[in-house]
């Protein structure tokens, strides 16, 4: 009898293995055989389950906007927003690999237009997906009224992308407490309580 094989479950794990090798050489370094060898598989494999080397590497960025956007539908079980934007910042391996997987993709939106457009539907949903908890927060009177939750989720995001770049990028200088001390800072004016 044939084996079984969760094909949405490949997909993930190579998705997986795409997103450490890009966290590890960057995403012009990445080559198949590299995701090849990090999913414990051949390229003949990846091919399989992806076009090409783009849409590996899309599947890529799209579980890191998905572990994002996960934390977002249930934000509402964290009871502080900054402690739910602390989430994202890149404190650990983890997190620091999602972001350089992260910033990989900017630099191709730049000059890639459809690229550019899947970026800027992730920025809307994680967007809206802070907004409608600061309504929720609002109607449960844990935030003030008179906070405008789309101009505050977009400040909260611009926030959190100005200094996770640079925590990402000059980690010696920003380590995980400076991380949260600034994150405090530039957030805790942005969400008063009623």
């Amino acid at each position: 009898m044939p084996k079984k094989i969760d094909h949405d479950a490949r997909r993930r794990d190579i998705a997986r293995a795409a997103i450490a090798v890009i966290g590890e050489q960057g995403i012009d370094n990445t080559r198949l055989v590299d995701v090849a060898r990090a999913a414990h598989a051949t390229t003949g494999t990846i091919t399989h389950y992806f076009e090409d080397k783009d849409a590996v590497l899309l599947a890529a960025l799209d579980h890191v906007a998905q572990n994002i956007l996960y934390m977002l539908r249930h934000g509402d079980e964290v009871d502080d927003l900054v402690d739910l934007a602390a989430l994202i910042l890149p404190v650990d391996e983890e997190r620091l690999r999602d972001w350089r997987v992260w910033l990989s993709f900017f630099s191709r939106a730049i000059g890639d237009p459809a690229l550019a457009r899947i970026n800027k539907a992730y920025y809307d949903e994680f967007r809206d997906g802070l907004a409608a908890i600061i309504r929720r927060r609002q109607s449960g009177r844990k935030l003030a009224a008179s906070i405008e939750p789309d101009m505050t989720a977009d400040a909260i995001i611009s926030v959190l992308d100005g200094f996770c770049i640079r925590a990402t990028l000059e980690r010696e200088d920003w380590p995980p407490e400076r991380q949260r001390k600034q994150l405090e800072a530039m957030l805790r004016p942005l969400l008063p309580a009623p």
